[in-house]
C-alpha cells in the first residue's frame, strides 16, 4: 500500500512539473512574438512591402495618380529608385536598411528621397512614379484631388 502512495505522488509531482514547463514555454515564445512584431525592423518590413505593392498597382493604373501612405512616417527615410525602395532609419548601420527590390515595365522610371515627414505620397505622372512629401489639396492639380487615396 505504501508503494502505491508513492507512484501517485510522483505521478502528481510530474503533471505539476509538465504544467509548470509549458506555462514558461508559452509565455517565452508570446514574450519573444509581442517583442519582434513591435521592432522598428518589422515595421520597415511592412512599410518596404507596402510601398512596393503600391508601385506595382500605379504601374498598372491608367492614367496620372497619387496614392498616400496611410500612416505617420515621420521616423523613417526613404529612397526609391528604378529597381528598388528602401525604408531605414536616419543614423541607422546599412545592415538595418531594409530594400524591395522591383522591375518596371520599358520606358517607366521611379525616384524620390524623403525624410523626417509625415506624409508619404507615391505620384504616378504618365511613366514616371515620384516618391514625395504629400502636396497640401491647395496645391494640387483639380484633377487629381479626386483620385487621392486615405485611409
Amino acid at each position: 500500500m505504501n508503494n502505491s502512495m508513492d507512484k501517485r505522488g510522483i505521478t502528481t509531482l510530474m503533471m505539476i512539473l509538465e504544467i509548470m514547463i509549458v506555462l514558461i514555454s508559452a509565455y517565452s515564445i508570446f514574450s519573444i512574438a509581442s517583442k519582434y512584431a513591435s521592432s522598428e525592423t518589422t515595421n520597415k518590413i511592412i512599410i518596404a512591402d507596402d510601398l512596393k505593392m503600391m508601385i506595382d498597382t500605379l504601374v498598372g493604373t491608367p492614367g496620372e495618380a497619387v496614392v498616400q501612405y496611410p500612416g505617420n512616417v515621420s521616423k523613417y527615410t526613404f529612397i526609391l529608385s528604378t529597381s528598388s525602395v528602401s525604408v531605414f532609419i536616419k543614423g541607422e548601420g546599412e545592415q538595418k536598411k531594409i530594400i524591395r527590390y522591383f522591375s518596371l515595365p520599358d520606358g517607366y522610371q521611379a525616384f524620390g528621397t524623403l525624410e523626417g515627414k509625415s506624409d508619404l505620397c507615391l505620384e504616378k505622372e504618365k511613366k514616371k512614379i515620384v516618391l514625395r512629401e504629400c502636396k497640401q489639396a491647395s496645391e494640387k492639380p483639380e484633377s487629381l484631388q479626386k483620385i487621392i487615396v486615405k485611409e
